[in-house]
């Protein structure tokens, strides 16, 4: 089993959204993604889609978009990232998704001795403005306000994303006998843009997570993202806009 990861994917098909509006590279990009997936993956192969799958607003729009992931080859792990609001619940998510998709929400997942930890995460502190170049672009096509200070309400969502991750961390702890490797999935990166230590990166270590991938980041802030080293973790932006659309393949 080869592992590959893809964020954002941005699906829109019960109510299609023009993505080119966030520039001409977003032009039929679900198209883009099915090709390169078409091509690089097999049904033996596991892929992550690491948030933002479907911009849809109810469970039930988002179904098609669901079921065009379920299409892809092999099997998928997903999690939630801040624009899907569809997704109200890991059980309901469960219930809707193909049985070749597997969500993770503060959950975990062993498959075939990789065991592999998914949550949403949130900005780090000591960040802004907002880090969401999407939501920042659409308020300036709508002639509105984007967010541009890190709240009180930020730092309850972040500590309790962080808490979320340490949950499913203790988890996979639990079966430590069972896999070698462990990987982590947020949507968002696990530090801010100055790469300072946060909550999520303290876990990373005190876990000695293998490998963790994010996605959040488009535009000109793929260029502040953090790949490489840290520790003995490896970290990679995953967001589909950075790969040129394709997944990337991790070295497990």
């Amino acid at each position: 089993m080869r592992v590959f990861a893809l964020g954002d994917p941005h699906l829109s098909f019960a109510k299609p959204k023009p993505m080119h509006i966030f520039g001409e590279h977003w032009r039929d990009h679900a198209t883009k993604i099915e090709r390169a997936w078409t091509r690089i993956g097999t049904p033996e192969d596991l892929l992550i889609l690491a948030g933002d799958l479907s911009w849809a607003m109810r469970l039930e729009d988002a179904q098609p978009d669901l079921d065009w992931i379920a299409r892809l080859p092999g099997r998928k792990l997903i999690i939630r990232g801040n624009h899907d609001y569809w997704w109200h619940s890991l059980a309901k998510t469960r219930a809707a998704a193909d049985p070749s998709i597997i969500p993770l929400q503060a959950t975990h997942v062993v498959i075939e001795r990789i065991a592999f930890v998914g949550t949403r995460g949130w900005q780090c502190p000591g960040e802004e403005p907002s880090t969401d170049l999407l939501e920042r672009q659409e308020a300036a096509l709508r002639c509105t306000a984007a967010r541009r200070t890190y709240t009180a309400q930020d730092r309850k969502i972040y500590e309790r994303e962080v808490r979320r991750l340490r949950l499913g961390l203790e988890a996979a702890r639990r079966q430590r006998a069972a896999f070698d490797r462990l990987v982590v999935i947020l949507h968002y990166p696990p530090m801010n843009a100055r790469h300072e230590p946060s909550g999520f990166t303290q876990l990373l270590a005190e876990y000695e997570v293998d490998w963790c991938v994010y996605g959040h980041l488009h535009g000109e802030a793929i260029a502040t993202a953090f790949n490489g080293w840290l520790g003995r973790t490896r970290l990679q932006l995953v967001s589909a806009d950075s790969l040129d659309f394709t997944p990337f393949q991790l070295d497990l």
